[in-house]
Formats: structure tokens, C-alpha cells, sequence
């Protein structure tokens, strides 16, 4: 579990890389940059309104919840954002 005040977040250049090596490419458009926080890189689904944050190695990822950034597997990460 981080804290998410340990994380400002800030909204330099997209970085499309973790999510590209996550989901097919004609998915990502479907995707938003948000920015990053530390070393998470967080998009938002444009229909859901949900996020999706991935470390920027795309092997960890993480679910916002009552102000930290929690640890989830991939499939649940993916649900999240899905549902």
C-alpha cells in the first residue's frame, strides 16, 4: 500500500508504454492519460470513467482506494476498469 500523498501528481508528457504492453493496441484509444504518481502511470477508460494505473514496468498494478494506491493483480485491475 503507498500513500498517495507521497505521490503528487503530475501531467508531463503521456507515456503510452505501460498501457501498450498491457492491452491490444485498438483498446488503448479507448484510454486517457491522466498522469503519474511516482512511478504509477494512471489512465482513465473513457466510457467507464475508471482508471487504470500501472507501474511503468506494466508488471504491477494498483487500485486508488481511501487515498492510497493498493496493489491488485492484473485481472482485477482490468475488471475494475471493465465493469
Amino acid at each position: 500500500m503507498i500513500p498517495a500523498a507521497n505521490f503528487p501528481i503530475s501531467a508531463d508528457e503521456p507515456n503510452w508504454e505501460p498501457l501498450e504492453r498491457v492491452l491490444p493496441l485498438h483498446q488503448c484509444s479507448d484510454f486517457m492519460y491522466m498522469g503519474r504518481a511516482g512511478e504509477i502511470e494512471l489512465y482513465k477508460h473513457y466510457m467507464t470513467r475508471r482508471y487504470l494505473n500501472i507501474a511503468r514496468d506494466s508488471r504491477t498494478f494498483y487500485r486508488y482506494s481511501e487515498g492510497k494506491y493498493v496493489e491488485v493483480s492484473q485481472a482485477e485491475a482490468l475488471d475494475h476498469v471493465y465493469r
